[in-house]
């Protein structure tokens, strides 16, 4: 085989190789995304439960000094109805007055408890959907990932190694410069001369259409085992036909003489 064409084969096997792996690169960048995105919700709903719960354990002590107030106030008025003596009996009105007043104070405080407690409630609750679906997309990412490993894992391996003998019957610079090509313009490492008019020396890179100069085109179309680029994208420049020279223009001499004998006779 020819250079270009060992080139062409190594390109035609890279292609291919890098063709599975985007694959694989994105099934893999779709799961990772999800599953960001999957934590930062799990993260969240972390938050607001450890919250619920500091609120339940909140409302529990404050439910239990509630517990205490009412157990005072039953004494105190159990006493009160059973008092005799004037002044124990306003003793004991204003301290019922003033635990009555510290419970409805504290109960004040437990409502605002459990109405904060309602709205955590109520937040993990709208977060239900939005935890489902994104885990559900998790899942389905996850699924293509394994697909994926599981339908092309064999073939890239078979691939890789026909991409090894191919990039073998090249020299390590060549192989260089390849990767490097490949790299610049995303698996497209090779690019064909294109030929727009050789008399006024026109020649494109038809990988990106920029204009090739005269020594570029000489350099392909030499056919020799070299690595001649696009200056401007990078691609290793080929062509598969090296179109003929035009014929050259006849001197006014030449031209008189064959009006002379169009026949050519002498």
């Amino acid at each position: 085989m020819s250079f270009i064409a060992n080139l062409r084969a190594l390109h035609a096997v890279d292609s291919q190789v890098r063709g599975i792996k985007t694959r694989f690169g994105n099934a893999e960048g779709d799961l990772k995304r999800h599953q960001v995105q999957l934590d930062a919700l799990l993260e969240k709903r972390k938050a607001l439960e450890a919250q619920a719960r500091q609120l339940q354990a909140g409302v529990a002590n404050l439910e239990l000094e509630d517990k205490g107030f009412k157990e005072r106030l039953d004494h105190l008025r159990t006493e009160l109805n059973t008092s005799s003596n004037p002044r124990q009996y306003n003793a004991l009105r204003e301290e019922l007055k003033v635990v009555e007043g510290k419970r409805d104070g504290l109960a004040e405080r437990i409502l605002a408890q459990v109405e904060n407690l309602d709205k955590l409630k109520a937040d993990m609750a709208a977060g239900d959907a939005p935890l489902a679906d994104r885990t559900r997309l998790r899942d389905l990412a996850k699924a293509a990932v394994d697909e994926a490993k599981s339908e092309l894992g064999g073939r890239l391996a078979e691939l890789e190694a026909q991409r090894g003998r191919a990039a073998g019957l090249l020299s390590e610079d060549v192989r260089a410069a390849f990767d490097e090509a490949a790299e610049q313009n995303d698996g497209e490492a090779l690019a064909e001369v294109q030929v727009i008019s050789l008399r006024h020396r026109e020649f494109n890179c038809a990988g990106c259409n920029a204009e090739l100069p005269l020594d570029a085109y000489s350099r392909v179309a030499a056919q020799r085992e070299e690595v001649v680029t696009c200056l401007t994208c990078g691609r290793i420049l080929y062509m598969d036909v090296v179109p003929e020279k035009p014929a050259a223009k006849k001197t006014k001499a030449a031209a008189k003489e064959a009006a002379l004998d169009p026949d050519g006779l002498g």
